[in-house]
């Protein structure tokens, strides 16, 4: 079989699957099994192994299994993170928050905290992106499951190993970064940061039924839901950061398309002064900013 002829395949059978990024994902698991796919060599033909490794990754995801959970990596802001069953994949989504976390903070060398840190893929992101402008900030990757503490910290070796992809920079990530071991701000001993970032749990146990079979059956539900209206950990968030918040610092937190009035409400009740939303490329309601 032919590159081609694997991409074809595959873009056919994903499609027929339901699959709605059949194209891209054809073309993602052809790389996977062969560690390239050259749209000027398409006739390059594959190995019986590389042809194994491609027809048994089509036939996961055609069971809906996330792409990301098959070839074990996914992007985020441009770097490639691993990724593992039992923690959140990174969603594109997420990204807007990054963004606002880049263009709001001050112009000097700061601490952060990126909360609920899953994979690690906000706070390593945004370290990176921030020591490729020369600052060189520390900060605090913690979430309570121990499958995310894991993978946060593999994540933090394996992009500090990417010196030849991102920077020699990179080099200097674990001597920045740490990751903990902590049930919100509990574990943190009252420590002060300039930023607290987070992507929590927020979308409503009613709604669980409703996501997509990637995300409802693949995905840690810790991560996914409060198990009641998805408020219950902004609400935590919103009275403890401030104990934990600098003077003047920031609170960022990505939300739900449909948060955008209720989680500003709860953050103002809790004396936030200046509250903010923004949305994502679609222009939903996706990240909520608040200042001590």
């Amino acid at each position: 079989m032919t590159h081609w002829e694997a991409y074809q395949l595959g873009k056919k059978q994903l499609m027929a699957a339901g699959i709605a990024d059949y194209d891209m994902d054809s073309h993602l698991l052809v790389e996977y099994a062969t560690g390239q796919f050259n749209r000027f060599d398409l006739e390059k033909r594959m190995t019986k192994e590389q042809e194994s490794v491609f027809l048994e990754a089509l036939s996961q995801r055609k069971k809906r299994i996330p792409l990301q959970h098959i070839t074990g990596t996914a992007w985020f802001y441009g770097f490639r993170f691993l990724a593992r069953e039992g923690v959140l994949i990174p969603r594109f989504d997420t990204e807007c928050l990054v963004e606002k976390a880049l263009k709001t903070v001050p112009d000097r060398n700061i601490r952060f905290l990126d909360l609920c840190t899953g994979s690690g893929c906000i706070g390593i992101s945004f370290w990176l992106l921030r020591r490729e402008r020369h600052y060189s900030d520390t900060g605090i990757l913690s979430d309570i499951s121990p499958l995310a503490l894991s993978l946060a910290e593999d994540n933090v070796k394996a992009l500090s190993e990417m010196k030849e992809e991102i920077g020699d920079y990179a080099g200097e990530l674990c001597d920045h970064v740490e990751v903990v071991a902590s049930d919100l701000f509990e574990a943190l001993n009252g420590q002060q940061f300039d930023l607290i970032m987070s992507n929590p749990p927020y979308i409503p146990a009613t709604g669980m039924d409703e996501l997509m079979p990637e995300v409802r059956d693949h995905d840690p539900r810790l991560a996914l839901t409060d198990e009641g209206d998805g408020l219950s950990f902004y609400r935590r968030i919103a009275a403890e950061a401030k104990n934990c918040l600098k003077s003047d610092g920031y609170l960022i937190l990505e939300i739900g398309y449909d948060q955008g009035e209720t989680v500003p409400e709860i953050l103002k009740r809790e004396g936030f002064g200046t509250v903010s939303v923004s949305g994502d490329l679609a222009g939903l309601d996706r990240v909520v900013t608040a200042r001590r």
